[in-house]
């Protein structure tokens, strides 16, 4: 079976050349020819080399071929549309999902675009009741699946989903498809979900949702809980993967038995479970790997793990070369081959060094050995992805990991018993959820102790990763070498360099004095200012795959900066406050300042106050223009009040730090900086962060003539609305002599120092 791995590994090596940018698209036909003739020269090895060059090679060449065949078939034809609109009928292949400001549909275009799996994205209407079969009728904008709001993108072609479309129109249900039966596992998911919310109390039902389909979607909007998780490094267990397989398989076996038969059943389970929870990297992997387990005794072969790693990777790539740029993919198959390679070691050391007769040992002892097999090759994904390390993970892996399982195991048991007993189930799903909510406990308490989790932003953080890896590598070197050195000795010198980051603070912020930093949120707004004494935010909302909240915490904890000291709405809208609540839950936050009179029609101030309360947070209710003292920052809040319309009645923020000036507008527009310019609150500033994201609506002559700024930011993503203006981009240009954007930039930092003002 070792032959498939050698196919597989050429494979794959060629795929990530390929998808990778690394060999240009245009020469692969090329090259693949080149390696078929160069597979030629294995016929002069002999025996076993020649085998496996001759697999390396070919199977190198054909991955070359297939990528390019795949690209060229479906994404290039995508590409070629971008930007342009059309009128497509489609199949709905999923039921719609809502987000803070707009709704995600899942579809296959069939007529009007390429027929292609696609996402549709709706910012603005309302979309008819849709189900998984339907056929629909909509005017769309198509982009490339590859670039989204002009940032090259790898997220959506790793899913299969080659076409992104904006929907411009109604949304028409012309009628159902003659294949909805495909369909029936969305259904199924959909029916578990619902099951969830009515077995479980509401506290534990978004939990138990994510676990058993693998959704997070509610869990995300849960309060803390989510955040909780990822700073306690332990989302891996609502990321459906082989954990859940291995769980299910254990129960099937139970139930049926191990004869031969039972296997096949197995399989047919796992390729059900797979299919509800909606193909993904991980779970994909682990059902290959599964059902060559269970196939190895029905076929009368040995199984052997790393040809059947190698086998789920190569059948995920013969579907979607693609996939292999998937940060799922990538972090499922770097934790199971640390497991095969390294958990038999660690076990064996563990054997040779710990009392293992006894099973609290025992236990303890293999949890934190397959912690740390699993996180040994994904945690350097991990930080380059997320850009956190989570320290406290084998903790909280020890005491929930077991929990989970058996709540995964019993929940879907009470999922088949609500459906015909929904009060019994009920009662049983009351008393499951305490082993729920002890697992949430765990990660609250865990997420809450300083320095829980290391943010790689930080190049001190990121320097110390490099060093405990090079450290581990030069100790193994050296142990194979006969060179005995003791574990002990690199681990002490990896603590204590953990402690050497953990207890300095950052040289490079208190060097350069006062940052002003406009944070990517997509199509929203976030400012952070930071000097060595205090943190400032204003604004804390936006459209991007993460929420603002987390991108703001994430940016403070890695400069340092454990508290907001103050956090400034200058109005209401969506887009500058969902992320509110999840900065409130990761940070503590002193102050809250948002406007006196602010519009609060869907009650988003009534639910940022009544957390604010929980938290411990001061609100105050602006009223009349003030200045505040923040570390050695001096904040000036000016209300315009120019007008009904709310963006011209927000807070306009002019911020003093180390001898530098900044200009943060909001969503003002012309009528609030003509206001601005009669009370002479408009001061030559160095930085002008621009007002409605670069609408056309803002930004006038006299205003930039006026601020003089050095540099002009604009915070904008993706939209429907066709920010920024042009003619806004024309008269930046005009005005002020750097222009950047958070679309193409990410994160925009600004070091205000008297330096930097004079010149």
């Amino acid at each position: 079976m070792r032959k498939l791995a050698w196919a597989a590994l050429g494979f794959t090596a060629a795929v990530i050349l390929a998808e990778y940018d690394i060999l240009p698209a245009s020469g692969l036909p090329y090259i693949a020819a080149a390696l078929a003739v160069l597979s030629l020269g294995a016929l002069a090895l002999h025996g076993l080399p020649r085998k496996r060059m001759l697999l390396l090679v070919l199977s190198a060449s054909i991955g070359l071929l297939w990528w390019w065949g795949h690209y060229t078939l479906h994404i290039q034809p995508c590409e070629t549309l971008a930007r342009q609109r059309a009128e497509v009928t489609a199949v709905v292949t999923d039921y719609p999902q809502t987000g803070d400001g707009y709704t995600r549909l899942e579809v296959r275009i069939t007529g009007g675009a390429p027929q292609e799996k696609a996402v549709l994205y709706l910012y603005t209407g309302e979309l008819p009741e849709l189900a998984p079969g339907d056929i629909i009728q909509t005017e769309i904008k198509i982009t490339s699946a590859l670039v989204r709001g002009g940032e090259r993108t790898r997220t959506y072609t790793a899913r299969n989903q080659n076409l992104l479309g904006y929907i411009q129109g109604e949304v028409t249900v012309t009628g159902r498809s003659g294949q909805a039966w495909r369909y029936f596992p969305k259904v199924l998911c959909q029916r578990v979900k619902t099951l969830c919310g009515e077995i479980f109390p509401a506290d534990t039902a978004p939990f138990m949702t994510a676990l058993l389909t693998g959704d997070t979607t509610a869990l995300e909007n849960d309060g803390g809980h989510y955040a909780a998780m990822r700073l306690s490094g332990v989302l891996h267990v609502v990321a459906v993967s082989g954990m859940h397989l291995f769980v299910l398989t254990a129960f099937c076996q139970l139930v049926l038995g191990r004869s031969l038969w039972a296997n096949l059943l197995c399989i047919a389970a796992v390729v059900l479970f797979t299919l509800l929870a909606g193909c993904r990297p991980s779970i994909v992997r682990a059902a290959v790997m599964q059902s060559m387990l269970l196939l190895a005794p029905v076929l009368g072969r040995e199984n052997d793990p790393p040809t059947s790693l190698a086998a789920a990777l190569m059948v995920m790539l013969l579907v979607n070369p693609s996939a292999i740029a998937g940060v799922g993919l990538q972090l499922s198959f770097s934790c199971v081959a640390g497991l095969l390679l390294l958990l038999p070691r660690l076990l064996e050391w563990c054997c040779d060094h710990l009392p293992m007769e006894k099973s609290l040992v025992r236990a303890a002892a293999s949890s934190l050995a397959c912690t740390v097999g699993a996180t040994a090759f994904s945690l350097p994904l991990s930080a380059w992805y997320f850009g956190t390390v989570p320290l406290f993970s084998p903790i909280a892996n020890l005491l929930t990991l077991g929990v989970v399982e058996i709540c995964f195991g019993a929940g879907y048991v009470l999922c088949v018993l609500g459906a015909v007993l929904p009060g019994f189930a009920a009662l049983l799903g009351w008393v499951m959820s305490w082993l729920v909510r002890w697992c949430m406990l765990v990660y609250d308490t865990i997420a809450a102790i300083p320095f829980a989790c290391l943010y790689t932003t930080d190049n001190r953080a990121a320097l110390w990763l490099l060093g405990v890896y090079g450290l581990m590598i030069l100790w193994y070197i050296l142990r194979r070498r006969g060179v005995y050195i003791r574990l002990g000795i690199p681990a002490s010198l990896c603590v204590i360099g953990l402690c050497a980051v953990l207890l300095t603070g950052d040289v490079s912020l208190r060097r350069m004095g006062g940052i002003l930093t406009v944070l990517d949120v997509g199509q929203g707004e976030s400012v952070a200012l930071t000097d060595e004494k205090a943190a400032a935010l204003i604004d804390c909302g936006g459209s991007g795959q993460n929420n603002a909240g987390d991108v703001a915490a994430d940016y403070l904890l890695s400069l340092g900066q454990s508290r907001v000291d103050v956090l400034i709405l200058t109005h209401l809208h969506e887009d500058h406050t969902n992320g509110v609540e999840e900065l409130l839950y990761r940070m503590a936050v002193s102050y809250l300042i948002y406007p006196a009179d602010a519009e609060d029609g869907d009650d988003t101030l009534e639910d940022i106050l009544a957390l604010a309360e929980r938290q411990g947070t001061q609100t105050v209710a602006l009223s009349a223009a003030c200045t505040a003292q923040v570390g050695n920052m001096t904040l000036t809040m000016y209300l315009p009040q120019a007008g009904s319309d709310e963006n011209e009645r927000g807070i306009v923020v002019l911020a003093e730090v180390g001898g530098g000036s900044a200009l943060i507008m909001g969503d003002a527009g012309e009528d609030a900086e003509l206001a601005l310019l009669e009370q002479g609150a408009v001061p030559d500033v160095d930085v002008l962060v621009v007002g409605h994201h670069g609408s056309k609506t803002a930004s006038s002559p006299l205003f930039l003539r006026a601020a003089q700024a050095e540099t002009a930011v604009i915070s904008v993503g993706y939209n429907s609305y066709n920010l920024p203006a042009e003619e806004i981009l024309e008269r930046l240009a005009a005005y002020c002599p750097v222009v950047l954007r958070t679309d193409q930039a990410g994160n925009v930092a600004v070091t205000l120092t008297e330096e930097e003002n004079n010149g």
